[in-house]
């Protein structure tokens, strides 16, 4: 499955608005083009970003959306007004490589892997995917990037509540078995450079 991950950061005073609008464009696409977008917000993050998530099975059915997306004079015209609410900050494409469920908040753990070995990277975080998953009795998926920096990989996590999310990472980190295999890390990910995101369904 191919991700399509779009970061806006409404202007200071509009998130709501921001929100308001973006959501009608989502539920707009959905309709028109048949495609699945959701809207998440952050929590304990930038209180301001919005992050537009597309799912589609194929590259070339993201192709398809495209071109349809871009020859449509009322989205082009939404896209225009959505302007001078929020600012478009970046855009990643990604692949599904082990898959998990969505829920009502997402957690990202973002790390970069160490590019003179990602091949085994990708087997290593394959298999904290498969322990963690097991821990804590909820998929945990890998996400790895097609667009942008290619080392960085995302593990991600879908949870009904924000204290399933914490109790969840608690599970692993006093679970021997997920400490020893996080203790391999080194040889793998680049030292200190994780990153956490909880991340809020909207729409």
């Amino acid at each position: 499955m191919i991700i399509t991950a779009r970061t806006g950061i409404a202007k200071p005073g509009h998130l709501s608005d921001a929100l308001l609008f973006t959501a009608g464009i989502v539920e707009n696409m959905n309709t028109k083009f048949g495609v699945d977008f959701s809207i998440n917000i952050e929590v304990g993050g930038d209180p301001n970003a919005m992050h537009l998530v597309g799912r589609f099975e194929s590259m070339g059915d993201y192709q398809e959306f495209r071109e349809a997306y871009m020859a449509d004079a009322e989205m082009s015209e939404q896209i225009k007004q959505g302007a001078e609410l929020a600012d478009i900050t970046e855009d990643i494409i990604g692949e599904v490589i082990v898959p998990t469920e969505r829920n009502a908040y997402g957690v990202i753990n973002t790390l970069q892997a160490i590019s003179t070995n990602q091949p085994a990277a990708m087997e290593f975080c394959a298999q904290v995917c498969g322990l963690a998953s097991e821990i804590i009795g909820t998929p945990v998926g890998l996400l790895r990037r097609i667009t942008g920096d290619m080392s960085m990989v995302s593990f991600v996590i879908g949870h009904s509540s924000l204290q399933a999310v914490y109790d969840a990472e608690a599970a692993c980190l006093s679970d021997e078995r997920y400490l020893a295999l996080y203790a391999e890390s080194s040889s793998f990910m680049v030292p200190n450079s994780a990153t956490a995101s909880i991340r809020q369904r909207i729409v």
